[in-house]
């Protein structure tokens, strides 16, 4: 959504780890020993390692060494022990983190995820407000677009996800630094932002059962310009959304829902056009003469007949 100058603003509404050295987003061409890797299996089973030399992963495909993954650049392939199957160490990204998280609610996936971002219009250095982190599916995306400089505030009112998404961002080396996750419900009345200034936030993220209660007390937050995204599911959320908005000094509102359509694309078999039709035209023919020549055959036999009587 966008905070226009003065009174007017704009509403987009989009229906036990190691440390690592550095963040999940730095882009070393090896993995090293704490290193993030995503273990991709086939499209559908990935998921995320951290490298702990001496260890060894087990899944469907056989056992792969720890030890074996390290030095051994992102992308590779890696044989498992008995040398029959294999997997890929892939370099994390938030796509590939949205696809391989632990589930600990519903989550957001790629193609709303384009859409929040693009509408947001986020950029590095840029301060955003995020409620409803949950598993943190977006969270990772956001905090990609604001870079090193910029700075996700991110609110989670479930006491237990929050305390696993703080571990999470650690892990993966974004916080502290640019996510800072917090406990706390941002609907109730009495809510503050601590440590988020006034007019400081270039955009906020609400992924609540009931945003329109959080729509007042995030406006002040939002500089000229900021913008402004929910997300619901039903179309009555959004109505209660749209209601408020104008008291909270937003204007042209916008709803959109995203839809993907997948396409399967195969190459046609190779044919030469005009040959084809040669061949047919040929074969018509060749079926016209021999029809023509039973048909002479038939009168001759049929004449001879005639004359023996």
């Amino acid at each position: 959504a966008l905070r226009a100058p003065a009174s007017r603003r704009r509403f987009f509404v989009a229906a036990r780890l190691l440390p690592p050295s550095s963040s999940m987003f730095d882009h070393s061409e090896t993995i090293a020993g704490g290193a993030l890797v995503i273990i991709y299996e086939d499209h559908k089973h990935m998921s995320a390692l951290r490298v702990e030399p001496g260890k060894t992963l087990n899944n469907r495909f056989g056992a792969f060494r720890h030890n074996d993954m390290v030095g051994r650049r992102y992308g590779a392939q890696l044989l498992s022990l008995d040398g029959r199957k294999y997997v890929y160490l892939l370099r994390p990204t938030p796509e590939l983190w949205t696809a391989s998280l632990s589930h600990r609610t519903q989550i957001l996936y790629i193609a709303d995820i384009s859409m929040i971002c693009l509408q947001l219009e986020l950029g590095p250095g840029a301060v955003v407000v995020e409620a409803g982190t949950g598993s943190g599916s977006l969270s990772h995306a956001l905090a990609r677009a604001v870079g090193p400089t910029g700075r996700l505030h991110t609110y989670e009112f479930n006491a237990a996800r929050a305390t696993a998404a703080q571990a999470e961002f650690a892990s993966n080396g974004l916080s502290p630094g640019r996510v800072i996750c917090q406990h706390g419900d941002v609907c109730q009345p009495e809510w503050k932002y601590d440590g988020v200034p006034e007019g400081g936030v270039d955009a906020a993220f609400f992924d609540l059962p009931n945003p329109w209660l959080a729509v007042p007390l995030a406006a002040p937050l939002l500089r000229a310009g900021g913008r402004l995204c929910t997300f619901s599911p039903c179309i009555e959320q959004v109505e209660r959304t749209l209601a408020v908005l104008a008291a909270a000094g937003f204007t042209r509102p916008e709803v959109v829902e995203v839809l993907v359509r997948t396409h399967e694309v195969r190459a046609a078999p190779r044919t030469d056009a005009i040959a084809e039709a040669a061949a047919t035209a040929r074969a018509a023919r060749l079926s016209a003469a021999a029809a023509a020549e039973g048909a002479d055959a038939d009168a001759d036999a049929a004449e001879g007949a005639g004359e023996g009587e």
